[in-house]
């Protein structure tokens, strides 16, 4: 196993008090200065935000970029296996109903009235059913944030319910045997219940942002050698080059591309992306971040920093017929980034 980000243990404990429920979440940041942008990452079932933070090394890349990060917990009974209720998942969190996106609304509160957000640069992301949590947030309170990125997560509400324009980046192994990217039941999925497609999910936001049907395409090779290349589908609005984005991770499976920790049972981890800084990256360039810098060091060869070059045309993704997502129990899997 890869050596876990040495700050990332340095994360503070903090709880805030939402209806009948104490909450907790981590973050570095305590005196008061001047408001940052903020990124709000969730973590996948049967994890944690601590977990989260040292798996995927972002809380580094985001500080160096100006960000404030928190990484708030889901709920359940174990200490690091919190799931969050992104509609019809997960575990704890969905069968007893937790209002998560109340938690979400009032932790964001709490950081701008105590001067450490900017209200204006509120940024969202989450992995597996975090990812899932954050296309809810997306979709039921979209006034909150600028953009929001996914890993390795689907629509979990009713497409229908995606109303309001959102720059929307999403990450996805084409392997996944958790959350198929072509939809239906993954073979790991031990709940054998259904889940949209990774298309049906960002067609959503393609349609409320006004962006073009038709994306243009950024092939990365296999520079890595890990037997997994990268397909980047870029859909642009009159207002927005880059208004949905799609990694899709050729032989990539249920995985935070580039993290440390990988997902057991969750198939290859790519080397070909970093998806710590392709989030940053795509971050700033919707208004985060330090204006006018990109964090695009140490991309693998053959990477582009967002916007994308232009590139050919190609068709919208291959879907099948979209299928209702129900509830799934918490699956069990390794601390860190979690299976879900």
């Amino acid at each position: 196993m890869a050596s876990l980000p040495a700050q990332a243990v340095d994360l503070s404990l903090k709880t805030i008090r939402v209806g009948n429920l104490s909450r907790a979440y981590f973050s570095e940041r305590n005196a008061v200065g001047e408001a940052q942008p903020l990124i709000v990452a969730l973590h996948a079932s049967g994890s944690s935000g601590s977990l989260m933070a040292r798996a995927t090394g972002l809380t580094e890349i985001a500080e160096a970029a100006g960000y404030m990060i928190v990484y708030p917990n889901g709920t359940g009974l174990a200490i690091d296996a919190r799931t969050w209720n992104s509609g019809g998942c997960c575990g704890y969190a969905q069968m007893h109903k937790v209002d998560d996106v109340a938690f979400l609304r009032a932790l964001i509160d709490k950081l701008v009235k105590d001067g450490l957000a900017d209200p204006q640069r509120i940024y969202l992301v989450g992995v597996s059913n975090g990812g899932m949590m954050a296309y809810r947030m997306a979709a039921e309170a979209p006034e909150l944030f600028k953009a929001v990125a996914v890993v390795s997560a689907v629509l979990d509400v009713p497409p229908e319910s995606v109303k309001a324009a959102m720059p929307l980046l999403h990450i996805h192994g084409s392997d996944d045997p958790f959350i198929p990217f072509l939809g239906g039941i993954g073979k790991q999925e031990v709940s054998q219940l259904p889940r949209l497609s990774v298309a049906r999910s960002i067609e959503a936001f393609v349609k409320a942002d006004g962006a073009s049907a038709r994306p243009t395409v950024n092939d990365i090779p296999d520079t890595a050698n890990d037997g997994t290349t990268i397909r980047q589908y870029t859909y642009a609005s009159k207002s927005d080059p880059q208004a949905v984005v799609l990694y899709e991770v050729k032989g990539g499976g249920h995985a935070w591309p580039g993290g440390v920790v990988p997902i057991v049972n969750g198939g290859k981890s790519s080397q070909n992306l970093d998806a710590s800084r392709t989030v940053i990256n795509f971050f700033n360039a919707h208004g985060g971040g330090r204006q006018n810098e990109q964090v695009d060091d140490n991309l693998p060869p053959g990477a582009t920093p967002l916007p994308a070059p232009p590139a050919t045309p190609a068709s919208p993704l291959p879907t099948k017929p979209p299928v209702p997502a129900a509830p799934a129990p918490t699956r069990p899997g390794m601390k860190g980034l979690a299976p879900g």
